[in-house]
């Protein structure tokens, strides 16, 4: 099992919370108002650097994971320039 996390502008969440549910996976978690700086810049939430993200937390295995990933890089393609998303994985083991 993998633990996606998927960095993505706070304006978006609406989409990337529906191509989840599409591919069969309803279940994650999410952290509102993320503020970092990366390729598309830095995003603070500021009058200077505006902009926040969300983050979404999807732990997921075998096609359904493969689906959703491809999914999101797809989505990623449709973005403008400094919007970004990023998509991690990290392996993970359900303890209880």
């Amino acid at each position: 099992m993998q633990m996606l996390m998927i960095i993505c502008p706070d304006n978006r969440r609406a989409e990337v919370r529906n191509l989840i549910a599409d591919h069969g996976e309803g279940a994650f978690s999410e952290i509102s108002n993320v503020f970092g700086s990366g390729k598309t810049g830095k995003h603070l939430g500021t009058h200077t650097f505006p902009g926040k993200s969300v983050l979404i937390f999807v732990a997921i295995e075998g096609p359904k994971k493969d689906a959703l990933i491809a999914a999101l890089k797809t989505y990623h393609d449709t973005l403008y320039k400094g919007e970004g998303l990023r998509i991690f994985a990290l392996p993970v083991e359900s303890i209880c």
